[in-house]
């Protein structure tokens, strides 16, 4: 009768064996479903900091960009350059348009122009490709442009500039027509009566990007400077975030102002002005998809695009007398989630072997069990 007893608990004793491995199983994997997902939740939560950290990191950017050349640009309107009206009067204020391009390397040139048509401007040459450019000498590092308008005959010059701005040569220019009068920031700052900044567009003579910031003078001139915007889109590329995310900065229109592959920025197709690129022409479907929706868009949101689910931010950059501007932030989920993706993985292969671990001591109580009921 003991032995039928005996026999007959042994089933049961690997039915209890299979219950409790079952049960550790099925905890340790819920164990490792529910830490992943609250895992996801906080990295995702961890994502909208971080965009708005970026968000706020270029809007620092784009103040130490624009608000220094913008209040020099004030200072420099309430000297009496404006009321000067030839070459030899214009070169005194030299030193001073100088040091604002100094203090302001963003800044690629610094100008002024009168109601006479009259122009000034002075150009650091900071880069070997400028003095190739405009053939200056070796130890040329300023350059002066001067066109003087006469009812008769204008004339415009060169003037190039060591770094004590001591004049090394001096060259008559043929006037090709330039005039100051019809260029869009003279006459959008001669309209609004207050500084202005002009939409992102090539500057000619150098092939960089940026904009042209503009104040009109209480004589009727115009001051304004070139400021390049390439250094954005390096400021982009250190701040992003994973492999393939996706990171750049656009106007309103959709033009692109920084992208984090500053490269693509430039539309340099063959028989085409030098331009810069739409939102939906850097080669990128999953852009050119975004664009569909309109370029004035904030929103927090995740969507399948090019087969896999992104998270999307987009958010206005909107600071006092700055120009409108948006941010766009693209990041894959699974590079956004690849730490609770690591974390699932290594609680599931935790939990099975801390099964097998066990699985034989669970065998041992239960057989001791089995063994002290019989």
């Amino acid at each position: 009768m003991a032995r039928h007893t005996s026999s007959a608990l042994v089933p049961s004793a690997w039915v209890l064996l299979a219950i409790s491995t079952l049960v550790a199983l099925t905890l340790g994997v819920g164990l490792a479903i529910f830490h992943y997902q609250q895992q996801s939740k906080v990295i995702l939560n961890t994502g909208e900091t971080l965009f708005r950290h970026i968000s706020q990191q270029l809007e620092t950017e784009l103040l130490r960009l624009y608000q220094p050349p913008a209040q020099a640009l004030n200072l420099l309107a309430l000297s009496d350059l404006s009321s000067t009206i030839s070459l030899e009067q214009r070169l005194n204020y030299l030193p001073q348009l100088a040091q604002v391009l100094v203090d302001n390397p963003q800044l690629n040139s610094l100008y002024q122009g009168w109601p006479t048509g009259d122009y000034l401007m002075l150009r650091p040459l900071r880069t070997p490709s400028l003095r190739t450019r405009f053939n200056a000498p070796s130890d040329a590092v300023w350059m002066v442009w001067h066109i003087q308008m006469d009812p008769e005959a204008s004339k415009a010059v060169h003037l190039f500039y060591d770094q004590q701005l001591q004049v090394l040569e001096q060259r008559e220019l043929f006037n090709d027509g330039y005039d100051p009068r019809q260029r869009l920031w003279y006459s959008q700052a001669r309209g609004s009566g207050a500084q202005i900044i002009t939409t992102p567009y090539i500057f000619f003579s150098t092939s960089e990007f940026g904009t042209t910031l503009a104040r009109p003078t209480t004589s009727g001139s115009v001051l304004g400077a070139d400021l390049t915007l390439g250094q954005l889109s390096h400021t982009l590329a250190k701040l992003q975030l994973t492999a393939h995310s996706q990171l750049l900065l656009y106007d309103p229109e959709g033009t692109v102002i920084a992208y984090h592959d500053v490269a693509r920025i430039l539309n340099v197709a063959q028989g085409t002005a030098l331009r810069l690129k739409g939102f939906n022409e850097l080669g990128s479907t999953l852009l050119a998809r975004l664009a569909e929706d309109g370029y004035n868009q904030e929103r927090l949101t995740s969507m399948v695009l090019e087969g896999q689910r992104w998270t999307l931010s987009q958010s206005r950059i909107d600071l006092a007398g700055l120009p409108e501007t948006y941010l766009a932030i693209l990041v894959p989920e699974r590079e956004l989630l690849a730490e609770a993706y690591r974390i699932r993985r290594y609680s599931v292969w935790i939990t099975l072997i801390a099964s097998l671990v066990l699985l034989p001591l669970a065998w041992l109580f239960i057989t001791r069990l089995t063994r002290r009921r019989v």
